[in-house]
Order: structure tokens, then sequence, then C-alpha cells
């Protein structure tokens, strides 16, 4: 869309006009350009409501005055929603006037001026402005809130810092007024502006009456410091000798700038170099609906790090109260450590109240170890030693959650203060520490709060021995053997006198999900004795060592049976069954199993469902073992194939895939009889059985068979001979191509 066009130069009047611009507006607009002198920047609303945005400068050529504009119809921006005071020294303003009678050339947008207005440069240019700021704001807000309100003249020797401080306050003001400001940067005689924003320079003379005047050369500048304006007060001339420290300097009615609080919070954030929190601030649920209030603009500084003075503070704090509701967990803590952080003197009633208010609205909504730091300025205003302790408490449990919030002033301040609080702080901390050592060695990690490590404390004293966090998931078992030794030594206290301190360094050695090895398991248990682990509670991670170590592990079942003896008690009847099964497999591996592994192993395997993976792979293992062996126990084949259990069948088979056993089978004609044997037998026992033995002979010895001489399966045939029955001829029938065919393939096969 290419922007509606106008040039207007003193010595021709309108040489060119685009034609979208009303014809009825052009009388007015001539009145209205006429009027700037060069160099103007200006932005003057007409009679309907649309606004002309012009740039005047001297025509190089004929020395003239040359006006640019562009119209902007009523309710229309700029391309983009530009702000119009970034069109300031556009490349796309015409340098001269087109001839008279021609047509303006296409103009889609008008681009800024490089760096002109870049962040860091109007962040410069504000905190140079200083106190003088939020005088501005403040008149410039009455304008916004007021058209009827006093115009504001800014006095600066150089135009381009009048369009500077137009910036610095459109940024600040509410959008919808941003963009209706109306502006000029610089007038010959202020009073016949049309503008709310006037700018002039300090050797223009005019009556203040009815003006905000604000002299901005009176300090530092970025363009260096200009004279002081003189002006006439009713006539009559006066002379300025420099600005005082209110930046409303003269006119009529008080200065705004200390009575405005959203001005003063507006002009810390600016000075700051925070602009992007007006942005911000703007999506926040304002007090009373108003576009000027500050209380969700105080908030969202102190949440993002600007600090604020009281009443800004003050401000963010009722702000808070009145939308506890509407804001989130994630809101609370920025905020809350912003409005506790140490300030110089001391806080005035009101901000205090204001506070007090806050903490009684979120009481119970927000969780206490947020409010901690809040609680710790009470405190530490009131010097109540009633309440230390359950301020004490309340702040372990938030430094725990969080350890960074150690490092935040308000909680420092509040500890260095008060010895009590420290005190009481370390008394929780060492009471919290057995079940949860590790959330306090990363607060010691991250904060000093123990000085030196105190007496009657010995949690907290085996929480600051411990080296580093982390440091024994990846060490070896001697490295967490030692570790064990030296967080017990700096208890200072035995396990068997205060066994709470068994658990604390059981966490801390073997900390969240990581359990002991059973071998590292059996260590501790003789080092301590079953008392002090039952007292401590710390004996469900040693059954569980022994439940989930690996299968072939040879110290689970030595483990197993030390905590059948140990604490008979105390496990409960699902694990007892898990403990026995691994008693059954250490009797299997050793060869005193009995009479009845098949029947044995399904019973316990009852008692301890569900059982634990490793458990029943190493039981059942041992169990298959058995039953593959040539000299297995008389009968059990046939027990196991009438079970039909699909895990103690599938533990025979995985069995039968192993390595040793395959090896076996390839070299050991005798052992692939009896395995033939095996597994054509007990046909039909259960469908489970049928699944197995079909697929064993077809996928684990038929492959065998294929590696073995002619003479080794004539010796094969020896022994299924002299096994007698029908043996050797179902193998002859069963072996040769074709053999998985008809009548052997549904006796031997899978069904």
């Amino acid at each position: 869309m290419s922007l509606a066009q106008l040039h207007y130069t003193s010595a021709a009047g309108f040489t060119a006009v685009s034609p979208d611009v009303p014809r009825e507006l052009l009388d007015e607009a001539e009145e209205v350009l006429a009027a700037f002198p060069a160099p103007a920047f200006s932005l003057t609303q007409l009679s309907d409501g649309s606004r002309l945005l012009s740039r005047t400068t001297t025509d190089p050529e004929s020395g003239a005055a040359h006006t640019h504009a562009v119209h902007l119809p009523a309710g229309e921006r700029l391309p983009g929603g530009a702000l119009p005071v970034t069109a300031w020294d556009s490349p796309r303003w015409a340098p001269v006037a087109p001839a008279p009678g021609s047509t303006p050339e296409p103009l889609d947008l008008l681009t800024p001026a490089a760096g002109f207005f870049d962040r860091e440069g109007l962040a410069a240019f504000a905190a140079a402005c200083g106190e003088r700021l939020a005088g501005v704001l403040a008149d410039v807000r009455a304008l916004c809130e007021d058209p009827g309100a006093q115009p504001v003249v800014l006095v600066a020797q150089d135009p381009a810092d009048i369009a500077r401080w137009v910036a610095v306050v459109g940024a600040a003001l509410p959008r919808e007024h941003a963009h209706g400001l109306t502006f000029t940067t610089y007038a010959e005689r202020p009073e016949h502006a049309l503008q709310q924003i006037i700018g002039t320079s300090p050797d223009v003379v005019f009556p203040t009456a009815g003006f905000r005047v604000h002299r901005c050369d009176s300090g530092p500048s970025v363009t260096g410091a200009g004279s002081v304006p003189s002006v006439t007060d009713g006539g009559s001339a006066v002379s300025g000798t420099g600005a005082g420290p209110d930046s409303s300097d003269t006119g009529a009615g008080p200065a705004r700038g200390g009575d405005d609080a959203w001005a003063a919070v507006a002009a810390q954030v600016w000075r700051a170099g925070r602009p992007e929190l007006f942005k911000r601030a703007a999506a926040q649920p304002s007090l009373s609906n108003g576009e000027f209030e500050e209380g969700p603009l105080a908030a969202t500084a102190l949440s993002a790090g600007v600090p604020l003075d009281s009443r800004g503070r003050t401000a963010a704090a009722r702000w808070a109260e009145q939308h506890a509701d509407g804001l989130s967990a994630s809101d609370w803590p920025a905020l809350v450590g912003a409005l506790c952080a140490p300030v110089p003197g001391p806080r005035p009633d009101g901000e205090l109240d204001a506070l007090a208010r806050l903490a009684e609205r979120v009481d119970g909504k927000v969780p206490t170890e947020i409010l901690a730091p809040l609680a710790a300025l009470f405190a530490a205003e009131d010097d109540n030693p009633t309440a230390v302790p359950e301020l004490a408490r309340q702040l372990a449990h938030e430094l725990l959650a969080d350890p960074e919030r150690a490092r935040s002033a308000a909680v420092r301040e509040a500890l260095d203060r008060h010895t009590d609080l420290h005190a009481q702080l370390l008394f929780h901390l060492d009471g919290l520490a057995p079940d949860n050592p590790f959330s306090v060695v990363r607060l010691l990690h991250t904060a000093d709060l123990v000085r030196g490590v105190p007496d009657g404390l010995p949690h907290l004293r085996m929480c600051a021995a411990y080296p580093l966090p982390g440091a024994s998931r990846q060490g070896s078992d001697e490295d967490r053997e030692s570790t064990l030794h030296t967080v017990l030594r700096a208890a200072g206290v035995s396990p068997m006198v205060e066994p709470l301190v068994l658990r604390t360094g059981f966490r801390l050695v073997w900390p969240e999900n990581l359990l002991p090895t059973p071998q590292e398991a059996r260590w501790i248990l003789g080092e301590t004795g079953s008392d002090a682990h039952r007292t401590a509670g710390t004996y469900p991670e040693l059954i569980r060592a022994a439940l989930e170590g690996p299968a072939d592990d040879p110290d689970v079942t030595p483990l197993a049976a030390d905590l059948i003896r140990c604490f008979p008690h105390e496990i409960d009847a699902r694990q007892l069954g898990a403990l026995r099964m691994l008693e059954f497999a250490e009797s299997l591996a050793e060869g005193r199993a009995g009479a009845g592994p098949v029947a044995t192993a399904l019973t316990l395997r009852s008692a301890a469902h569900p059982v634990e993976p490793a458990v029943l792979r190493r039981t059942f293992g041992l169990v298959a073992r058995d039953l593959l062996a040539e000299q297995r126990p008389v009968g059990e084949l046939s027990a196991l194939a009438r079970s039909g259990d699909a895990d103690l069948i599938g533990a025979y088979g995985a069995a039968a895939r192993t390595a040793p056993l395959l090896d076996r089978l390839r070299t050991a004609p005798s052992y692939a009889a009896d395995c033939f044997v095996a597994w054509t037998s007990h046909v039909g026992a259960s469908g489970v059985w049928d699944e197995t033995r079909g697929a064993l002979l077809e996928e684990v010895l038929r492959p065998a068979l294929q590696h073995m001489t002619s003479r080794e399966i004539a010796s094969l045939l020896e022994h299924l001979d002299r096994s007698g029955g029908t043996h050797a001829a179902d193998f002859r029938a069963w072996h040769r191509p074709g053999g998985t065919l008809g009548r052997l393939a549904r006796r031997f096969g899978r069904r």
C-alpha cells in the first residue's frame, strides 16, 4: 500500500499531492504545513481526525522551506504498526520538492534511520535524562488522559534530542496513546503550535503560561549541554541559570513527576535499560483497568531484576495482592525475592503494610518455601523470637527445594542479622538430612551456610563431609566403602547409638534409585549389624539389592540367606518367597536341592508372585540346567512337561540354546541321543511343552546334527538302540530328508 503524500514549499505552496488525499483538507493542511520551520519533524492531527506526519528541511536549490508529509486517515497507522516518531530522519523523505503539478513518487514505508532508535542508544539517552524523565512522563500522561491538559514544551539545542525524548516517552505509553501522541521537534513560536509535545530551542522566547516546560539541556545530554532557555511569564522575560532536580521547570501548577507513581516507575525502568518490560507489563491484568496503572509495570520490573524505590515496591505488592489468584506458581519466586531484597535505609510503613497484606492474602495458596524470604523480612523487621523456629522450618524446606535461593540477598541478610534464625535453620536441616541428604549436600555446596562443623548436628556434619554431589555414582566399590566410612566418622556418633546416621550415610553413598551391589550389601550388613538397619529403615534397600541383583552375581544367594536370618519379622511374605527362591537356587547350584525341584520351584514362585525377573531367571535357569543334564532327576522332565508353566518351560528352552549346550550337542553323540529321547517324550502333556520341544528338535537338534560325521551319527543311533523302544527307528525316520512330514511330524513336531 502506497502512502498518500503532500509536498509543500514556502515559495510555491503545494507542488505535488497524491490523488487520494482528500481535497477538502488541503486548505487546513496548507495552514499546518506553512507554519513549520526548518528543521522540524511533526505529527499533527487535522479536524477530521486524520494526521499529517511531516519533515521540514531547507531546499538546497531554492533555499525555501520544503515540507514532505504523509497523510494517515483516522485510525490508520504507519505500515507495520511503527510509531510515527521512528520515521525521524528516514532516508525515504524526499530531499527536494518535486516539480509543481507532478504526482509524488510511490512511497510504501518510511524506513527508520539506521541506529538512531536502537535500544542501547535510547537507554543511554534515558539514563542521561536523569530525574527529568519522570516529570516529562507525568506531564505526557496528563495529556493522554485529558486532551485539554497543558501541552508539554521540551527545550533542547538539538531537535534530534526532542525526537529521542518522544521515542522514549512513546515506548513507555500504552500503544494507543503512543500512536496518537502529536508532536513537533521544533517550533519557532511554541504558543502557536498545535501539537501536544512541542520542541523548541534555548534561544526562543515565548510565554510559559499554559505550558509544562522542561529544560532538557540543563544536565547530561547525548548531544552535550546547551544554553538555558529564556522564557517570558506573562510577557516578562525570565532567564534561567540552570535546571533543578525536578524536571518540570516552569508552567502553571505543581510539578507532577514527584506525585505520579506510574511515571516514577516507568522512568526507573528506562534508566535500567529495560524498555521491553513496557510491552510485557501491558499483558498483565491491571488493578483498576487503568491504562497507566503502576502496579503491573512495577511487578513486571521487579520480577525482571529492575530495582525500584519504595513507591514502586509498594505498588507491586498491592497489585500482586489484588491479582494473587491470577498469578502462576512460577510468577512468585522472582517477585517475592525482589520485594524482599535489601534496600537502603528502613522501609516505610506503607510498604511494610502492603507486604503484610500480600503475605496474608497468599498464605496457604503459595508454597511456604517461596514465601520464606517474606517471612524472613518480617522477622528481621519485628525481631520476633517466637516466630524464628517456624520461619526456620519454612526456610529450610524452601532452600532445599531451590538451593540457589540461598544466594539471594534477602536470605543472606536475614541469616547474617539473626544468629538465632541461622542456628534454627541448621537444626531443621539436620533433621531433614536423613531422608534427603543429597538436597542438603547441594545446598551446602551452593551457599556457605555452615561455618565450620557444628556439634550436635551429626547429619549436617555428614553432608558437609561428603566430597562432591554425585561422586559415589561413578565410583568403584572401594570408593563407596571409603565414602561411607568418611561420612560415618564425620557424624561423631556411632550408628549403634544413633541409627539414623546410617540412613543418612546410606542415602549419601547410594542416592535415589541407586542400590548397593550384593557384595556391598553383605559388607554393610556385616559392618553395622541388623539392629541399626532395622531402626534406620535401610533394610529394604538391602532386600532390593538381593532381589534385583544380577542373575549371575555370586553374592546374591548368600545375601538372601543373611537377610532371611537377620530380618525374619520385617520381610513381607512376597519378598520372603523371592528370597526363598534364591536360597533354593543356591541349593540347586550346590547339588543339594533334594527331590522334586520342579514342584518346589513352582511353589516358591507362587508365593513370591510377582517375582523379580533376575530371581526368576536365576532359579528357573538352574532347574532347567538340571533337567538338561543326562543324569536328570527321575520324573522331573515329565513334571516339567505336564506343568504347562510358560516361564519354567521357557527357561528350559532358553537353556537348551546356550553356547555350552550347543557345543555339547554337536560333539557328544550320547548327549544328542539323550536330548532326542527327551524332546520326543511326553507328547501332548501340555501345549507349551509341545511347542517348545518341537522347536528344540527343529531349531536346535537338527542344525547341531549337521556338524556330526557319519561315524558320530552311527554312534548316536547305537545309544538310541541301547535305550530300547522305537527311539532308533523314530530317529532314522525323523532324520532322513522330509522326515518332519506325516505321522512323525504330528508325533514329534509342534502341534
